[in-house]
């Protein structure tokens, strides 16, 4: 875990707690619940809990930490209790009124326990960033409009081997020189911004440009491969239950052959939408757009995550006039942000079954 990305985490974190003011409205329902159970026959409790539970889902529904990467999720994952935030601990105390609707007592005790687990996880939030303060430890930022990729290499997947993990340092490459020419006419040299470690975590700086193209493009991969992970859960089943590859190797074959379609749909769209110059230079990258992306999915379907955040450009002022090129810097980090909240973390159990083809023979 990256210190400096922690710290960036929890003062978003902090920020957005207070905002949507989740201690207090957590406590209202306890105390509601608390006196509908003391006093059942008293109406208002039941008002009141219903109301103090609107305000809660409410704030729950709107909160920003839904719209986390998968990566930020994982880190608050990994030092809170599970389902604290969000649209997860809305399901979490629906469940429990749920299921304890006869039986309000332990509904209460079961929301009193969330209550203490969020006040001791917001205390301990104020201490480390105080601990941080105090230790000259800054957090980490991107500017405004800056975007970066973040692109997990499972070390199962490398074996923990360095030779092996540059050489996914190098297919990272090919897939961002491709799409950068694709998109912006020329390769470019792109910058490690940090590197974390449980599974091996790059954050490489990328252009607004090149980030929308990745962001949509990853968006409409793991669409697809969402369809086919169900087909791929079926081929893996029927080889535990003895069936040879052999005869699941047209299910094989269909699976890949989905993936393929789409994926020379989104090169051939960015290309015509985005490439300007001759044509015959446009054939050839478009091939190695392919590729590039045949990549990119074959290794989501290997545990592979991408995940792409843009900072948000202040907003104009009132009297300030934007121009043509500040608005459409303003869309663009706009299309990128509502795109990558799309991206989500796939679990991919089991032998993979894309094996898209990644080299033509003649791109680099």
């Amino acid at each position: 875990m990256n210190i400096e990305r922690l710290h960036r985490i929890l003062l978003d974190l902090q920020e957005e707690l207070d905002n949507i003011n989740q201690a207090n409205l957590i406590q209202q329902v306890e105390i509601h619940l608390q006196n509908q159970v003391s006093q059942p026959n008293q109406p208002s409790h039941q008002t009141n809990l219903v109301k103090s539970l609107e305000n809660l889902y409410q704030a729950l529904s709107k909160s920003k930490y839904n719209k986390y990467s998968p990566s930020w999720k994982q880190v608050i994952d990994e030092i809170a209790v599970d389902d604290l935030f969000g649209i997860k601990l809305k399901s979490k105390i629906k469940n429990i009124l749920s299921a304890n609707a006869i039986t309000p007592a332990k509904a209460l005790a079961d929301i009193k326990e969330i209550n203490n687990d969020f006040k001791q996880f917001k205390s301990a939030i104020t201490n480390t960033l105080s601990g941080f303060e105090e230790l000259g430890i800054e957090e980490e930022i991107l500017e405004p409009g800056q975007c970066e990729l973040g692109y997990t290499i499972p070390r199962e997947f490398i074996d923990n081997k360095l030779s092996s993990f540059k050489d996914e340092i190098k297919e990272l490459t090919f897939i961002l020189n491709h799409i950068s020419e694709a998109v912006e006419g020329e390769k470019q040299e792109f910058k490690i911004k940090t590197i974390s470690s449980s599974d091996f975590l790059l954050y490489v700086i990328i252009g607004l440009q090149v980030a929308d193209v990745l962001s949509k493009a990853t968006e409409r991969i793991l669409n697809h491969y969402k369809q086919i992970l169900e087909i791929k859960v079926l081929r893996n089943q029927l080889s535990e239950k003895g069936v040879p590859a052999a005869k699941t190797k047209s299910v094989d074959s269909y699976a890949n052959g989905m993936m393929e379609s789409e994926i020379k749909k989104i090169a051939k769209e960015v290309l015509d939408e985005h490439y300007k110059s001759d044509n015959g230079r446009k054939n050839e990258l478009e091939n190695g757009v392919v590729f590039a992306l045949n990549k990119l999915a074959n290794r989501i379907d290997n545990g592979f995550n991408v995940e792409i955040r843009v900072e948000p450009l202040p907003k104009p002022k009132k009297d300030e006039e934007v121009t043509e090129e500040k608005q459409a810097e303003i869309d663009l980090v706009t299309s990128i942000q509502e795109s990558s909240e799309k991206i989500e973390f796939i679990e991919t159990d089991g032998e993979s079954i894309l094996k898209l083809p990644e080299n033509s023979g003649n791109e680099k």
